[in-house]
């Protein structure tokens, strides 16, 4: 996956110093984490491409659908793989709008100890 350039607020964020250090810490946590999801792990880097492209298309981030698309075909998802996942989303996306989540059942509610 190809590094992506610095924003212009990463730019300007670099002008005040004190929000520059907190911007750079979080910075470095986020790419620690994100080196430790992608590095490494159970799954293999094609399927680590799926998800993440699933994920990104169920979250409507066109840039890094793109980015993500083009990783899975480098790592040789096809284009029919890539239209179930595509499709397989969709389903997700109408399934969560036709059957809204539902609120965990209430528990019973318990006797009270009460004596005569």
């Amino acid at each position: 996956m190809a590094p992506a350039a610095t924003s212009i607020a990463t730019q300007l964020i670099q002008l005040a110093p004190d929000v520059k250090e907190s911007h750079t810490s979080f910075s470095d946590s986020y790419q620690t984490f994100f080196n430790s999801v992608f590095n490494g792990g159970a799954l293999d880097q094609k399927s680590k491409a799926a998800v993440a492209l699933a994920s990104a298309l169920l979250l409507g981030r066109e840039e890094t659908v793109r980015s993500f698309l083009a990783t899975a075909k480098q790592l040789g998802l096809g284009n029919e793989e890539i239209g179930q996942i595509a499709g397989i989303v969709e389903v997700m996306k109408l399934d969560a709008v036709q059957r809204p989540a539902q609120a965990p059942a209430a528990a019973p509610a318990k006797k009270a100890n009460t004596c005569c």
